[in-house]
Order: C-alpha cells, then structure tokens, then sequence
C-alpha cells in the first residue's frame, strides 16, 4: 500500500463523516432559512429598521446568529468534502467561537437596557391578582450552558466561545505538529 493511500478502515469512517456532515450542512441551511423567512414574509422593507436602541441590538444580534448558522453550514461542507484538520476549517471554528462571544456581548447589553414594551400595571380587582414570583439575587441559577451568579446575565455563551476557542486552538497546534512530522526525514 501507498503512504498516500487511505486505508479501507481509514475510508469507511471518512465516509461516514462525510454523509453526517451532509446531513448536518443541509440542517444548518434550513435553520437558516427558518430563522430569515419570517423576517421576510411579515414585515415590510420599511419596517425592517427598529426604531429602538434594544430593538436595534436584537436586529444585530439576529445577523449574527445568521452569519453562525452560515458558518457552521460552511464548517460541515469542509468536513463533507474530508478537509477535517485544515487551516480553513480550524478558520472557520475560530471565527464560530468570535460569532458565539459577539452575541453573549450584544445579549449582555441588552440586559442592561430598557425594555422595548413597556411595563404594564396589573389592573385587575385584587382578589384575581397573582402575586409576582420573588426571585433572589444571592443564589446562582444553572442550566444546560447557562448559568448566571445572579445577576441575570447569561455566562453559557461566553463560555461556550471560550471552550470553541481552545479547541480550535488546540486543533491548530496539533495541525502545526503534523505538518512538522511530515517534513521530518
């Protein structure tokens, strides 16, 4: 056998990930476009600007989520093609891990800015009225990549950047080693 050949194990797992990633591509594509039809389909041209600065912040932080499922979509189409320890495909993780830390910053300004609707009193008689669900500020509330130290504000996609990140990172630096081995005689 070849060096340059692939083994048939070697072969059937490419394979592999390249029909996944086919399927993961189209996923991402049709997330897309399900994320941008509606923005199409019930607002007018004129009414696509918010006249808010939070209404302003989500239409940014919008783009952005559609420039990540782009990426993504871009990322799987490396993948589907075999180019899987790459410079474009370690790119293309980076610039996923700066998409992920731009929203949490935009969504993180938008904690600390007025509400688009304002807030309406409760009017109701007093013998229907619901008492509001106190929450305090001292305990930290956590999730599934979310949690906060109770401020409110979503730490999960900043630390989903970072982790992204270092794993691009590192894929990098493992690219850079093979590349060296390679050249060694």
């Amino acid at each position: 056998m070849n060096a340059s050949e692939i083994a048939p194990k070697a072969n059937a797992r490419l394979k592999r990930i390249k029909i996944v990633s086919r399927i993961a591509k189209y996923a991402c594509l049709a997330f897309l476009a399900y994320s941008i039809l509606p923005l199409i389909i019930y607002r007018t041209p004129s009414s696509w600007l918010p006249n808010h600065e939070s209404g302003l912040l989500l239409m940014l932080f919008q783009i952005v989520l559609w420039i990540w499922y782009w990426k993504l979509s871009r990322l799987f189409n490396y993948y589907e093609r075999g180019l899987i320890f790459t410079a474009e495909t370690i790119r293309c993780i980076k610039i996923l891990a700066v998409l992920c830390l731009i929203g949490w910053m935009i969504m993180t300004t938008m904690h600390f800015m007025p509400p688009l609707v304002p807030q309406v009193q409760n009017t109701l008689p007093a013998p229907v009225r619901i008492a509001p669900i106190q929450t305090s500020s001292t305990h930290m509330r956590m999730g599934f990549f979310s949690f906060d130290f109770g401020t409110g504000i979503n730490f999960g996609q900043l630390l989903i950047g970072a982790v992204i990140f270092l794993i691009a990172w590192i894929m990098d630096e493992g690219r850079k080693i093979q590349e060296e081995q390679e050249l060694t005689v």
